[in-house]
């Protein structure tokens, strides 16, 4: 399957990266600039997501983009929010094919 180009969009993808307290404390969090890709993203659906992911279907997206994407579980995609904000979607899961990824991405509780 090839990606049609006149379907992707460009997102900004943030990746996540250990961050600093002013007291020390070290904690997770995104990258204040991220990257923009190309992608195509879409509902999730389907009877295997419904099987693996349940109830948590429906905040979830389903996220085809290039093999030149260096993406990794826990990153961030702004999807509805300015690429300024926090993202509002994390990659959960990450299918590999000779062409293209498919990345489950699910939304960030705030």
């Amino acid at each position: 399957m090839r990606l049609r180009q006149r379907d992707l969009k460009i997102y900004v993808l943030k990746k996540r990266v250990p961050l600093q307290d002013f007291d020390g404390t070290t904690y997770e969090g995104y990258e204040q600039i991220g990257t923009t890709i190309k992608a195509n993203i879409q509902p999730a659906g389907g009877k295997i997501a419904a099987e693996i992911y349940g109830e948590r279907l429906k905040y979830m997206l389903t996220m085809y983009c290039e093999n030149n994407v260096d993406i990794k579980e826990a990153d961030g995609i702004c999807v509805n929010v300015e690429p300024t904000n926090e993202p509002d979607y994390k990659v959960v899961a990450i299918k590999q094919y000779s062409t293209h990824k498919v990345v489950d991405l699910e939304k960030v509780n705030k």
